[in-house]
């Protein structure tokens, strides 16, 4: 049974002990609900309009705010909408719905199988590609 909260929500049961599990490939959505708001800052800005095409790794939303993150397409399709969406929480707060097709990916993004390493940036440089890529939840 799914323990709930009075803000919304739910906590399922735990089920961590999947170490024996194989792991599913799962067929794309025919639609993708990306939320702006990506963390406890300000929304990101909407940089595409609907029905734009767009590719996998794409910038769909620019930070606004101090604690903003940029946004990169996680599908290739066409924007369906940019409204209102529901976000895992329950809540609805301003979104873009991507209906899927293909598997098209931006051109500078490197997919080989190949690990690179590269140790001559500095730190300031190493600062600006994360935010850049928008990875978030590795703050204090």
């Amino acid at each position: 049974m799914l323990k709930t909260f009075a803000l919304g929500g739910v906590h399922p049961a735990e089920n961590k002990l999947s170490a024996n599990a194989a792991i599913e490939v799962l067929d794309p959505p025919k639609q993708a609900f990306i939320p702006l708001g990506q963390n406890l800052g300000a929304p990101s800005k909407v940089v595409v309009k609907k029905a734009e095409e767009v590719k996998v790794g794409q910038l769909l939303a620019e930070a606004s705010g101090f604690i903003s993150t940029p946004i990169h397409s996680p599908v290739s399709g066409k924007i369906f909408k940019i409204d209102n969406i529901l976000n895992a929480s329950g809540y609805k707060q301003q979104g873009i719905i991507i209906n899927v097709e293909g598997d098209e990916w931006m051109e500078d993004i490197d997919r080989s199988e190949d690990l690179v390493t590269n140790t001559d940036y500095s730190k300031d440089e190493i600062i600006d590609k994360i935010k850049k890529a928008g990875l978030v939840g590795m703050g204090g």
